[in-house]
């Protein structure tokens, strides 16, 4: 006998100390706990502030399996104490847990010390009758009370009636409210931890995002997008049996996608928030027409002193005006810069005006270059600064521990810019190099960018333009077709743009591959 108990709470030891999912252990300690001792039912509390938080709730002759995993299980918690302060000793777990005391009762009907309404009104509902009760304080290292584990109905185990629970109970039951208050502490723990990490990596990515005023919802917004493409994906054909998309697996998808940006802590304001060619503190197209207006006003002094006549004034005045109006169109930077428009900005930049004696040109080297950009509102330097944010979010979580289940997630966030034909950034990675969740949150930064509708310094792309985009993408050896194919398909990206896009953004797209 001695030997088989002592078997058994080494078995119990090891099946406790496997589980880290704090749900499943709670599953498995009143389980267990429930074999050891012969128990019919049983229920485990946590101490949550002054309540006990109904956790697990077992019946087994009744086929009742309740756990509040998600908080599914809406059964009020049990006070321990009153609204004028004073202790609740009518309830027999409260009173454990204020006494740290195990408490055994033979017959809960009998029983005068504890109010046992509830119980009687449940056994009714259910033609059920709860008799003998052991309830055991579960202690942290300091004797401190962390919750209540309740077993009812000890059945003999030959004839299968309910009895007493014995002192040999009350003693193993010491034994094992150890065990399961060591494993429910390194679970909570770990869940702590894990949970610490994920509210602050979501803090440092919002904090990034607060940095511009235009992009304050990337990083959500692309986390959601990845964890809704991963579902997907994982559903798909070609990664069905690959690729598997689980909590642990979603959450660190998450946390990637929150730390996709960190690096750009180091670029500039100035330059990660440039909505125009010539903006840097201020936009200096505001400079140039100022300019312009001096200009204006010398040729109107040239005109009143009949220097140029009536006509010719008028067609100098014109021409600042349509000159002006297409340095404000092409400072957006939306259209592609051609040779003619470059040839056209030099002519432009011939203005001279006097500014303190000294004749100035309208247009300063600076500006010149700013407004040539091909495309976009960056320079090649000031490019080659946005680029570098990819580098530094590598240098920045290269050397974080992080726990072992979303060790990928610094990698996958680093990765974001590379690119399957080795095109991309910052380590030229190629195909083989890149996970699925590498290519899911590449796609997912790529979709958000292109139908975000909250950036001023472009126009949002329609569901047709984006995935007309993605297609050239995939076509130029980019980003992963299938993943494309699947987002495509499964129209998932119709939920994310009901949420997320302007309605006159949503109409029907297709693909080019």
């Amino acid at each position: 006998m001695k030997v088989d108990y002592i078997k058994k709470l080494f078995e119990i030891n090891i099946a406790l100390s496997h589980e880290k999912n704090i749900y499943t252990l709670l599953e498995k300690i009143l389980l267990l706990a429930r074999d050891f001792s012969g128990a019919d039912a049983g229920t485990l509390y946590l101490k949550e502030g002054e309540n006990l938080v109904f956790k697990v709730v077992h019946t087994e002759s009744l086929g009742i399996c309740l756990s509040n995993e998600g908080g599914n299980l809406k059964w009020p918690p049990v006070s321990l104490y009153h609204d004028d302060g004073s202790q609740n000793l009518s309830n027999v777990s409260a009173v454990a847990a204020l006494s740290g005391e195990i408490i055994v009762i033979d017959d809960c009907y009998y029983e005068e010390n504890f109010d046992f309404s509830g119980t009687k009104a449940f056994d009714e509902l259910n033609n059920y009758r709860t008799k003998s009760m052991i309830v055991i304080p579960l202690k942290d290292f300091e004797s401190d009370v962390i919750g209540v584990l309740q077993l009812i109905n000890k059945k003999h185990h030959e004839s299968g009636e309910v009895v007493s629970f014995t002192a040999f109970d009350r003693e193993s039951a010491v034994a094992l409210a150890s065990q399961a208050t060591v494993s429910i502490l390194n679970a909570r723990l770990v869940y702590e931890l894990e949970r610490f990490l994920e509210i602050f990596m979501q803090s440092i990515g919002e904090a990034i995002d607060a940095k511009s005023p235009y992009t304050g919802n990337h990083v959500k917004k692309v986390g959601k997008l990845s964890r809704m493409i991963g579902r997907v994906v994982s559903e798909s054909e070609k990664y069905r049996d690959s690729y598997h998309f689980n909590n642990d697996s979603a959450r660190k998808l998450e946390i990637a996608s929150w730390l996709h940006d960190v690096g750009k802590i180091a670029v500039p304001d100035h330059i990660m928030d440039k909505a125009t060619k010539l903006e840097s503190v201020v936009d200096q197209i505001d400079v140039i027409a100022e300019r312009v207006e001096i200009i204006k006003r010398d040729y109107k002094i040239e005109y009143l002193e009949r220097n140029i006549s009536l006509s010719e004034y008028e067609s100098k005045i014109r021409e600042l005006d349509n000159d002006l109006i297409f340095l404000r169109a092409n400072n957006f930077g939306e259209g592609f810069m051609s040779d003619e428009k470059i040839e056209r900005l030099h002519k432009i930049a011939e203005h001279k005006y006097i500014l303190c004696g000294k004749e100035e040109p309208l247009l300063r080297e600076e500006d010149i270059l700013n407004l040539s950009i091909r495309k976009g509102t960056l320079t090649d330097e000031e490019r080659a600064i946005v680029m570098s944010h990819a580098g530094m979010t590598y240098k920045i979580l290269e050397n974080i521990p992080f726990p072992k289940k979303f060790l990928d997630a610094k990698h996958i966030a680093s990765n974001h810019h590379e690119k399957l034909n080795g095109e991309g950034y910052p380590r030229g990675l190629t195909a083989g190099d890149l996970s699925v969740d590498d290519r899911i949150l590449a796609i997912a930064d790529v979709f958000e960018a292109l139908s975000s509708a909250d950036r001023p310094y472009k126009t949002p792309k329609k569901l047709s333009e984006v995935f007309k985009i993605l297609s050239f993408m995939v076509k130029d050896g980019e980003i992963d077709g299938e993943i494309v194919r699947t987002i495509f398909d499964s129209k998932m990206y119709l939920e994310y743009a009901k949420e997320n896009m302007l309605p006159e953004q949503i109409d029907e797209p297709k693909l080019f591959f």
